[in-house]
């Protein structure tokens, strides 16, 4: 059993340094990946008659006549479901921090590592099922035959998805490790 000045101890120095540069470098693609996403939402802000005009092309509709409400609230939509990427990462980083303090494997840092997955997996599954809504939007305008209604999942939102569940199920097996060490504590 590893004791307090054991964890300082130089022969962890190395692994503490690969720990910690991981996990930052985990924080800053996730900080990244989230601002890109960001930059996403709020594009058809900056051009939208540009925006609706390709949009229009892709859906071989014509969209030139969308209200400005009609855009406003697809990014409406999108910017909460895109709330919880920045809470996803800002659990993960709690849950680093408590992970870094001793390097050793708590109930703190599993709760905040749970709580990070299941936001994450609440904003995959949110993204997909709202994702018809974006089209009917945007089409609202239009006779009712030529509204949309169109559901699409892409390999990323299944990976995204995937992630999430892997980290899910690291936190439940850091709470359980956690629990059998207290346990097998009284034995020695």
């Amino acid at each position: 059993m590893n004791t307090p000045t054991s964890l300082a101890a130089p022969r962890h120095a190395a692994l503490r340094r690969k720990v910690i540069s991981v996990i930052w470098s985990l924080l800053i693609l996730a900080c990244i990946y989230t601002a890109w996403v960001f930059w996403l939402i709020v594009r058809p802000l900056r051009r939208t008659p540009a925006f609706l005009e390709r949009l229009g092309n892709y859906w071989q509709r014509d969209l030139s006549a969308a209200q400005e409400w009609q855009v406003w609230s697809v990014v409406t939509l999108d910017l909460a479901l895109w709330s919880l990427l920045p809470v996803a990462i800002v659990c993960w980083w709690l849950s680093s921090k408590h992970l870094l303090r001793d390097m050793s494997l708590n109930t703190t840092s599993s709760t905040w590592l749970r709580r990070g997955a299941w936001s994450g997996l609440i904003c995959s599954v949110m993204s997909i099922l709202t994702r018809p809504f974006i089209s009917y939007l945007y089409t609202l305008h239009l006779p009712v035959p030529s509204q949309l209604w169109l559901w699409n999942i892409n390999p990323s939102d299944l990976l995204g998805m995937l992630i999430c569940g892997v980290l899910l199920l690291l936190s439940y097996l850091m709470t359980w490790m956690t629990e059998i060490a207290e346990e097998n504590k009284a034995f020695v």
